[in-house]
């Protein structure tokens, strides 16, 4: 009886090894492709992907109507129009701005990620350049005519065009939708844009309960309150509206609140 007994909890032993070690090989296999070469050109053609329609939404919608959403480039162009940090012009700011950041990135979120973030800055340069060369005037100019049409209230401009209509608020929230997309390509595919997105990942990392959408949310509001004294309410709200929707699409596509 003893050695019935014994025998049994022997098997049953061996079937909760082979168990876990089941669980074990499961997981290995769902582990991502990126491990493989060929996963690697995949999860870099993703991240490009990413960047290009990121770039395309800025270069045809918030560059047009000069809408600032709280990246690196609008943080960039406050800190040129401040009296204390205007000695250095747009440009210069960005290449400092994304030096810091490249550094935050090395340091906190490993080199992997760092590695796939330089990439996704020379690619979104170079996105973002090709898309301000290729894309027509003329498409540009029916863009910016677009964004005045269906005023919504008798509010104007100094140039008498209307301050917000249904044909910009149409435009932004596509863009803001596209940009949201962009990002999820980076993030999800363990890359960053070299942006505030860095900062939200590295809070993120440190504290799982602070959602990566919702972190570059509020680091984009600070931002564009900062801007508040220099591009005026009405750029500052358009800022704001642009995140919200932005942070909502990124969140949504990262499956989760703590994501």
């Amino acid at each position: 009886m003893t050695n019935r007994t014994d025998n049994i909890e022997r098997d049953n032993i061996e079937s909760d090894n082979r168990g876990r070690e089941g669980t074990i090989k499961d997981e290995h296999a769902g582990e991502p492709l990126r491990r493989t070469a060929a996963g690697q050109v995949r999860r870099y053609l993703l991240i490009a992907f990413g960047l290009a329609i990121l770039n395309f939404a800025y270069v045809m919608v918030t560059v047009p109507h000069g809408i600032i959403n709280g990246g690196v480039t609008s943080f960039s162009m406050i800190l040129a129009r401040l009296p204390v940090t205007d000695a250095l012009p747009v440009n210069a700011w960005v290449t400092v701005i994304t030096a810091i950041l490249a550094a935050l990135c090395c340091i906190f979120l490993g080199r992997d990620i760092f590695v796939a973030s330089l990439y996704s800055c020379v690619v979104g340069v170079a996105a973002f350049n090709f898309f301000t060369m290729i894309v027509p005037e003329k498409v540009i100019r029916a863009m910016i005519a677009f964004g005045k049409v269906g005023p919504i209230g008798s509010f104007t401009m100094p140039d008498g065009s209307p301050v917000i209509t249904v044909g910009l608020i149409a435009e932004l929230a596509a863009a803001a939708i596209v940009v949201g997309i962009g990002y999820y390509f980076c993030l999800s595919n363990d890359s960053t844009a070299v942006g505030m997105d860095t900062i939200a990942l590295i809070l993120h990392k440190r504290n799982e309960k602070i959602p990566v959408a919702y972190a570059m949310y509020a680091i984009n509001i600070i931002v564009l309150l900062l801007g508040l004294y220099t591009y005026g309410l009405r750029c500052v709200i358009m800022g704001i509206v642009f995140a919200g929707i932005q942070a909502k699409t990124l969140n949504t596509m990262l499956g989760g609140k703590n994501k």
